[in-house]
């Protein structure tokens, strides 16, 4: 007898032809891989595979974030991913505004996600940046921790440099430049300019191997990229490396890249991303590079000896469960090995420890977790727990000094020069699309007139509709997408 499928739960999904709304079954296979099955009345069948561990992916996707609604949203007329800015079914706030400031760029990527434009490019104006910011004040209340520019080549915007100033103008503590680095090494005055500013970049460092830099950006840039970091590292600029993980190119190489990121003191977080494919590249590229955010765990513990595994990591609670995976590591800066946080943490007190933000912060429930941690591995008594006490001993006095309070800025440059994030982020593509995560994303792409659109939704249903982006912009097609039923909990066939 063949053992049927089990019926993990019920979605929407896309047509990868038509991108109509279908609707999706997620099962389980006998053999524990997850598989999206969906129909179009028009274009037949489709199946994908979404995991290759259902007991992770069941585990991992029960996992509730904290719900922050957006202040303003639109009513629901065709049905989510169609009604963004946000809606009303929207169930997280923007955590990460993203803004595309230009849609000018000097690669042209074969895995490149987003639609551009060099010829009369785009440049977003100043004035209007500034009317971005004020909604997104607004939205915060005052209180916009991070906001990260992207294009495009972001560097190529001719006001770059008063775009950031005008962020840190406006008390944001985080400015992150999306680059490929290659302005940053062929332009020092830009480079000094925007390093004095205190900006943040976050630099795409995809291999090591030239062939693969050319397979995957359409050129071998490896040396200009470690020159590119060399220079960050002298100027110590705040720094995030971006590999896109694609399956049987450079998955294997995850473990120098993160060797390479614990050597440098400049690299604060490397966001490893799954392969998409949208935008003008990744839409017809090898799809056998396909990668799920499990398998990017294996990778991970495979090529680090063992440094993190996948129980080292715990979603985000700002996040659908299955959009963000996060591991942080505490630095010895007597040389020894790095050391997870789940060390010394159980995954539910690192979740609750994170809060409503993407980064760990320091806090009173940090501080509570850390002193705990620090008691209960010294009643262990082994040469390696004393090694981590006197770490967690450090870091905690300096974070939390008996009799005052760091002010905010301080707190977080202390932590973030002790700490080093790896996340795993899993962006969806007409193929995986759940519009159950598409409704708890937190990674907006924000506009002047104060719309947010879903990252994932943009690139898959928006950004080609805009003539900013695209010289022979689409027409929309049918829009009938899906109602949201909530609490989401996992179904049983």
């Amino acid at each position: 007898m063949i053992e049927a499928e089990r019926t993990l739960h019920r979605t929407t999904s896309l047509c990868r032809v038509c991108k109509a709304g279908v609707e999706a079954h997620v099962t389980a296979t006998p053999d524990g891989q997850v598989w999206m099955n969906k129909h179009c009345a028009e274009h037949g069948a489709e199946r994908v595979r979404l995991s290759t561990n259902a007991t992770w992916y069941e585990r991992t996707r029960a996992i509730r974030p904290i719900d922050a609604p957006p202040k303003h949203a639109r009513p629901v007329e065709h049905g989510c991913p169609f009604d963004c800015g946000p809606c009303e079914q929207h169930t997280q706030k923007v955590r990460m505004p993203v803004v595309t400031i230009t849609s000018a760029c000097d690669l042209d990527c074969p895995i490149c996600y987003v639609h551009n434009k060099n010829r009369d490019a785009f440049h977003m104006s100043p004035s209007e940046f500034a009317r971005v910011l004020d909604r997104l004040v607004e939205a915060y209340d005052g209180d916009v921790d991070l906001i990260n520019l992207t294009g495009g080549e972001p560097l190529l915007h001719p006001d770059i440099v008063e775009i950031v100033a005008m962020c840190r103008r406006a008390g944001i503590h985080r400015v992150s430049v999306c680059t490929n680095g290659i302005r940053l090494v062929k332009d020092p005055a830009l480079f000094e300019a925007l390093a004095s500013l205190g900006t943040r970049f976050a630099l795409s460092f995809d291999t090591f191997d030239p062939h693969v830099d050319k397979a995957l950006q359409g050129a071998r840039l490896v040396d200009l990229k470690l020159q590119c970091l060399d220079l960050l590292e002298s100027h110590a600029v705040d720094t995030t490396l971006i590999p896109v993980m694609t399956k049987g190119y450079n998955d294997r190489e995850i473990g120098r890249i993160l060797e390479l990121a614990l050597r440098l003191r400049c690299v604060r977080h490397v966001e490893v991303h799954t392969i998409t494919y949208t935008g003008q590249g990744g839409a017809t590229f090898d799809r056998s590079g396909r990668i799920s955010t499990f398998e990017v765990l294996e990778r991970i513990a495979e090529t680090t000896s063992g440094l993190l595994g996948p129980d080292d990591f715990v979603p985000s609670p700002s996040a659908h469960p299955l959009c963000y995976q996060i591991a942080y590591l505490l630095d010895d800066e007597g040389g020894g090995r790095p050391v997870s946080f789940r060390r010394f943490l159980d995954a539910d007190t690192l979740y609750q420890a994170l809060g409503d933000h993407l980064y760990l912060e320091p806090n009173e429930r940090l501080e509570r977790a850390m002193q705990d941690a620090i008691a209960r591995l010294w009643a262990e008594d082994g040469p390696e727990e004393a090694r981590i006490v006197g770490m967690l001993d450090r870091l905690t006095r300096e974070l939390f000094p008996t009799g005052r309070s760091l002010p905010r800025e301080e707190s977080l440059r202390i932590a973030e020069r002790a700490v080093k994030a790896v996340y795993v982020h899993s962006h969806m593509d007409e193929d995986t699309f759940d519009v159950e995560r598409a409704a708890q994303c937190c990674d907006s792409n924000s506009y002047a007139d104060g719309r947010t659109i879903p990252v994932c939704n943009s690139n898959v249903l928006f950004r080609d509709k805009e003539p900013r982006f695209v010289e022979a912009p689409r027409a929309w097609g049918e829009r009938s997408g899906g109602r949201l039923r909530l609490p989401l909990v996992p179904e049983r066939s």
